[in-house]
Parts: structure tokens; sequence; C-alpha cells
């Protein structure tokens, strides 16, 4: 029997290398970004982290898991958050995010690999767990869990079952389904603060976010 990490060598593979890298190029700026979001949804990529981090202590040590080039954290940092942090498998993707973030600590590792003495306060991913082969996917989220004291934030394409699509030409890298849901299953302890679907303007699809907190 295949052990988590091996089920999802493929997966790493493709996003360490040139599918990786032509993914930094498509989303390299802030500005990228929120003209896709709009484009899609009819809000921008701040908006969407706005909504959900605003009330947030801006003292909390927050970290990015699948970070890229680091937008999301940025964004955060301008909303007054200091204490960012982001791990990411593509080599080409930490060195911009090295480069435009200096105030911010990446780390260059896959989830699976990474390793810290830190607690955080609150742990996130945003268009990353869609990308874990399902059958590694609690392995993923058990050590989301693990790494955090406080909060946990999602942002993933939704479906309410689980949906394998083709990406760019490739298949097996890209899986949808209920991810809050499935965070509810696995620790039915979490609290659940907010949560929000967004549709897509011109299409059946839908996205969800959501930010849940560990009992005190």
């Amino acid at each position: 029997m295949q052990d988590n990490f091996s089920l999802n060598e493929h997966q790493r593979n493709i996003w360490k290398g040139e599918f990786g890298d032509m993914y930094v190029e498509r989303n390299k700026t802030v500005e990228q970004v929120n003209t896709i979001f709009n484009e899609l949804m009819g809000i921008t990529l701040e908006n969407l982290l706005s909504f959900f981090f605003n009330d947030l202590n801006r003292n909390y040590k927050i970290l990015e898991v699948g970070c890229n080039v680091g937008l999301n954290l940025s964004i955060l940092k301008k909303m007054g958050f200091e204490n960012l942090y982001g791990v990411e498998i593509n080599e080409k993707a930490i060195n911009i995010a090295k480069q435009q973030n200096p105030d911010i600590t990446f780390f260059h590792s896959s989830i699976e690999k990474f390793e810290t003495n830190e607690k955080f306060d609150l742990v996130f991913t945003a268009g990353v767990l869609i990308h874990v082969n399902p059958e590694s996917l609690s392995s993923i989220i058990q050590k989301i869990y693990t790494l955090t004291d406080k909060f946990i934030f999602g942002y993933e394409n939704f479906s309410e079952n689980l949906t394998r699509l083709d990406y760019r030409e490739h298949s097996n890298i890209l899986w949808k389904q209920n991810f809050l849901e499935l965070y509810r299953k696995t620790f039915p302890n979490l609290i659940t603060i907010k949560e929000k679907i967004y549709p897509y303007k011109n299409d059946n699809l839908k996205d969800i976010a959501f930010l849940l907190k560990k009992p005190d």
C-alpha cells in the first residue's frame, strides 16, 4: 500500500516543474489576480480576503500553505498584519516571493516535508487543496490543524461531491469538493466563524471560502 506522501508525488512534481513556473507567470501580481476574480465573480481577491480577515488581530502569526509568489500574504501585509509566513514548493515562485516581500518569511518546501517549531494563530490555503490527491488529503488537513492554535481559513473550488477535472490539459491535478464539510467531518470540534459561496458570473461553477476556529 502506498503511503500518503507517495500518493501525492505526481502532483508535487507538476507544481515544482515547468507547469508551476507557467502558473507563476499568469499570477504574478495582485492586479492580475484581481482582474481574474472580478471577471469571474464580480469581486476582487482583496475584497474576499478583507471580508474574512478584517476582524482578526493584526498581531496574529499567519502561515499560508502553498503561497506561490506571496500575493495573498502581500494583501494581508497591506491590511496591517505583520507576522506573516509562507510555504511554497515551486522554486521560481519562492524566489519571487522573497524578492517582492522581504518582510515576510518564506520556506521552500512541500507541506508534507515542512517542519517547524513555530505555532501559528492562523493557517490557510487558497486554491491549493484542490490540487492535492484526495487519497492523501487527510494527512494535509491534519497537518494544517496541528500547525494552528486558533484559526483555519480556506478558499477553494466548490462541489457538493468529489469531482475530478482536467486542468490545462493535465489530468489528476485538480479535484473539487466541499472542503468545509471535509474539515467539519475530520474535526467536529471546529467552530465555523464565517462561510461564503462565490458563484461565477457566466458559469455554473462556485468557489467556497470559510473561517474556522479551534475551541478555546
